[in-house]
């Protein structure tokens, strides 16, 4: 794991909202593509940014080493 590594994840903000389409039809989670952008000191976790539509999103992960 690296500064600058691509990562696809659904956003937290996302679970709950569904793609637009029509009620009729099979609805998907929403997922981005972004990139690292910060890892702790200590690796106890890592944030990651993408941009959605006109605006960056960030959010942080745990790192599970062991």
């Amino acid at each position: 794991m690296r500064i600058g590594e691509k990562i696809t994840w659904t956003p937290s903000a996302f679970e709950h909202e569904l793609s637009g389409e029509r009620a009729n039809k099979m609805r998907k989670l929403r997922s981005v593509t972004g990139r690292i952008v910060y890892i702790h000191p200590a690796r106890r976790y890592y944030m990651a940014e993408a941009s959605v539509g006109s605006e960056i999103i960030r959010e942080c992960f745990p790192i599970n080493e062991r």
